[in-house]
């Protein structure tokens, strides 16, 4: 075996690192598994590359703001205390009006958005297909 050089050191771990991601890239998400039906797989790649995801999480598990698992049907409760459960009109009103109500406690803002309203029917129904995802009952 030949020595290695701290320049093949170097070289290699980003190179590892790199093969890595797309590694994973390649086998897909957990999310993929789902097999969700193809108004909520456009949704998801809607949200994924308009940077939702950012927040939201690339497979709706939340982050910096609420996850998308779960959420259709659940309570929602807002930093003024109002409550309600998360219908379709919810979701599509948090995405229209992202500054209509703000869920207690997530304290960034979710930023406007420009999609059009078959984009946004696409979102809701990915949210909608994530409603039953880590529910083990």
């Amino acid at each position: 075996m030949m020595p290695t050089s701290p320049l093949t050191h170097r070289i290699a771990a980003p190179l590892l690192g790199i093969a890595a991601v797309i590694g994973v890239a390649a086998c897909g998400s957990d999310d993929a598994a789902l097999d969700l039906p193809e108004a909520a797989q456009e949704g998801r790649t809607i949200a994924n590359s308009n940077g939702c995801a950012a927040c939201h999480g690339t497979d709706g598990q939340g982050g910096v703001g609420p996850a998308y698992q779960g959420l259709f049907g659940s309570e929602v409760e807002f930093e003024d205390g109002e409550t309600l459960v998360a219908d379709r009109a919810y979701l599509r009103e948090s995405i229209v009006d992202p500054s209509a109500r703000r869920v207690a406690g997530f304290r960034a803002r979710m930023p406007d958005n420009n999609l059009s309203d078959d984009e946004v029917d696409a979102v809701v129904e990915y949210i909608v297909a994530l409603a039953d995802v880590g529910d083990d009952s």
